[in-house]
């Protein structure tokens, strides 16, 4: 069946376009855009809005999402690796493959409300890690979203947690494989989860390095998010970037989360072997460890957990890069369309933005935004930094369809897993001890 957005404005971010025209699509596919439409084509009044194609989280941790309004630790953390050890730790080693699923749900939905459809995540949940990624993916299924999923191995756990997260990366990463090679609809990817190097030891490294290797997947790493990835480097000897060529980041389709403290040369050699740096302006604040200074023609933006507002992300990138006078606020609308592309890539196997045209992929979103001043490509920009909010959004469409209309949900009750989620949440922060 063709559906038509008809009376509203299409806009795309790379390049800058702002056209008034009618959108059709029929299944996953853009079928039609501008020209008569045909009197059997269901239409979807959008007068007074502007479509634009559907953004893309390219960091972030789905696990997360229940940890709003937890308790704090009891002592302050004086320090990043203190946040993670009272909080983030504590978080994941309390999650059982319920609650991961649970969280999954939450974080989906509070996505596909923001007019997002792919969200690139980074799972861990140390007792729960056999078949966790397929609890993530059933969850973003439900709720009609994309991902790029893996499981973040590490050392801190012991070895036997470490093989453990090895096999759950690979098992997820052939079953992808498998449904692509016989030809099904596989709405995920998959990719070779880390933690941060701090926690890997060298054996893990080339463990890691070899699974990438045969698997033709990039690696999902956390690196230089403070100081610690390279004063740990000093104290084995050598130096982050060596570890980091150890573990095979440098490849297509890698993502380097943060790298906040990794020096530019690093940043320039892993782009141009093909990594992404994905950076993560609202939780770097939040947790006081700087702010990025990575450029190029790899680079995305994520949240690194911290919901999955894009808008409100690229805005606070903005402001923290404006106060900052370092040249990189005027990146904020680019890294969106940075993380578009690397959606693409993941997805599709080459780094493009996506087009409002036929043949490209029905991802839409619909915002409720008539604007009070000209829009046009050389306001586009200002309009997305000092305008727009995710509250505008009305539609959001992925493969073709309705996962959000009108600001309502299609796919799951919401309010059913609202309750679920409170009772689930009450009971992760009572095994956490909070």
């Amino acid at each position: 069946m063709k559906t038509a957005l008809v009376g509203g404005t299409l806009v795309t971010l790379n390049p800058k376009e702002v056209v008034r025209a009618d959108l059709v699509f029929e299944g996953a596919r853009i079928v039609q855009v501008g020209g008569e439409i045909a009197g059997n084509v269901t239409k979807v009044d959008a007068t007074g809005c502007l479509i634009l194609p559907a953004l893309v989280v390219a960091h972030t941790h789905l696990y997360s999402a229940l940890a709003c309004g937890m308790p704090p630790p009891g002592v302050p953390p004086k320090s990043f690796l203190q946040i993670l050890e009272k909080v983030w730790w504590r978080l994941d080693k309390a999650l059982d493959l319920d609650l991961v699923h649970t969280s999954a749900l939450v974080g989906a939905l509070e996505a596909a409300k923001r007019g997002v459809a792919l969200v690139v995540d980074h799972h861990a949940s140390p007792n729960a890690i056999d078949g966790s990624l397929d609890r993530v993916a059933d969850a973003l299924d439900e709720v009609g979203l994309r991902g790029v999923l893996c499981y973040e191995t590490s050392d801190r756990d012991g070895k036997e947690r470490r093989d453990q997260g090895l096999r759950e990366n690979e098992r997820f990463l052939s079953r992808v494989k498998d449904g692509i090679s016989q030809k099904k609809k596989v709405d995920h990817r998959g990719l070779v989860g880390a933690h941060a190097p701090f926690t890997l030891d060298d054996d893990t490294l080339e463990a890691l390095a070899d699974l990438a290797d045969r698997s033709h997947a990039g690696i999902h790493v956390h690196v230089a998010e403070d100081t610690t990835d390279e004063a740990d480097a000093n104290k084995r000897g050598t130096e982050l970037r060596l570890r980091l060529d150890k573990m095979g980041v440098s490849r297509a389709g890698s993502i380097v989360a943060h790298a906040v403290h990794l020096p530019l040369g690093a940043i320039e050699a892993l782009q141009r072997r093909g990594a992404w740096i994905v950076t993560n302006a609202r939780s770097n604040m939040n947790n006081a460890v700087g702010l990025s200074a990575a450029r190029g023609p790899r680079v995305a933006m994520g949240t690194d957990g911290i919901g999955a507002d894009m808008f409100a992300e690229a805005q606070a990138h903005f402001f923290r890069h404006a106060e900052a006078k370092d040249g990189l606020a005027g990146d904020a609308v680019g890294r969106l369309d940075g993380a578009q592309k690397l959606g693409s890539l993941l997805f599709e196997g080459h780094e493009t933005s996506p087009r409002l045209a036929p043949g490209e992929r029905a991802d839409l979103m619909v915002l409720a935004y008539d604007p009070p001043t000209p829009l046009t490509p050389s306001s586009l920009e200002g309009h997305v930094l000092f305008a727009w909010s995710s509250a505008l959004v009305r539609d959001t469409i992925v493969g073709g369809r309705f996962v959000v209309r009108d600001r309502v949900v299609q796919t799951v009750n919401e309010r059913r897993v609202a309750d679920r989620a409170r009772s689930e949440a009450a009971r992760l922060w009572a095994r956490m001890g909070a």
